[in-house]
């Protein structure tokens, strides 16, 4: 028997994308473009015995074009998530310790957390922003491929509906997924009160126009201009919000007055 069969996680590659899909789904906040690169990396290599590969940190760090302290790096952040596990493994000539055997875990159900539920998410920033103006796309699949973006089905539901509409325009799923939480972060940094459903205009016209600026490359670092225009819209709204309940104060003294 192959030493990685005793590793495997899963009884078909089908299993294997659906759970790299929860992960990242289940993880969207804390993972960046290049923790997700990894993961689905990682994935691709772990299809002969579905959820187990053995990846040296050196060619794991050429596949996804990283350094090789980065590679190492993302791989402890993906096992401090539970969403993989190292097995240390002996070199048999010398005894000395050899590359891990990354094994992708399944999906804990008992810890899975809703949209709805989950805390406000923390700003991912990725190491190298990415220079393309037009829409993301997923490469051709085989079925020895794992699935390269978060599907989109679940999430044009959930998001506000003007938002959405706004940021797939431009981007898969994934990303949506990043820039929505960096909307909702600097919302709450405002005011989390702030209903996106009624007041969607001034953050929708503040992602207009940092893509536009991102089009015309005026961007070093489009997640921090992104997160900074989003804020200026939530103060946006909260100043609107605060002229309203200013003038039916004076709307209400002016009443008890002429009482």
């Amino acid at each position: 028997m192959h030493y990685l069969a005793e590793h495997q996680t899963f009884n078909s590659t089908g299993e294997l994308n659906a759970a790299v899909y929860e992960h990242i789904k289940h993880n969207t906040y804390e993972l960046n473009d290049t923790d997700r690169l990894t993961l689905k990396t990682i994935a691709r290599y772990a299809v002969k015995f579905a959820g187990a590969a053995h990846l040296k940190a050196e060619t794991l760090a050429n596949l996804i074009g990283k350094s090789v302290k980065t590679a190492r790096r993302v791989v402890n952040k993906l096992a401090s998530l539970s969403i993989i596990q190292k097995v240390a493994t002996t070199r048999k000539i010398n005894g000395g310790h050899g590359a891990n055997i990354i094994v992708i875990l399944p999906i804990d159900q008992s810890t899975m957390t809703t949209r709805e539920d989950a805390e406000m998410p923390t700003e991912t920033t990725d190491e190298a922003p990415k220079t393309t103006n037009e829409p993301s796309h997923s490469i051709n699949l085989s079925k020895n491929h794992v699935i390269d973006t978060v599907p989109a089905c679940g999430l044009k539901n959930t998001l506000p509906s003007e938002v959405y509409s706004a940021m797939a325009r431009y981007f898969d799923a994934d990303e949506i997924y990043k820039y929505y939480g960096i909307l909702l972060r600097a919302k709450a940094s405002v005011d989390s009160t702030i209903l996106l459903e009624e007041h969607s205009q001034p953050f929708v016209e503040a992602w207009h126009a940092a893509i536009i600026k991102r089009k015309q490359q005026k961007i070093r670092r489009f997640d921090d201009y992104l997160y900074a225009s989003f804020r200026q819209a939530a103060w946006t709204v909260k100043a609107r919000e605060n002229r309203v309940k200013n003038v039916g104060l004076l709307a209400e003294f002016e009443t008890f007055l002429e009482s």
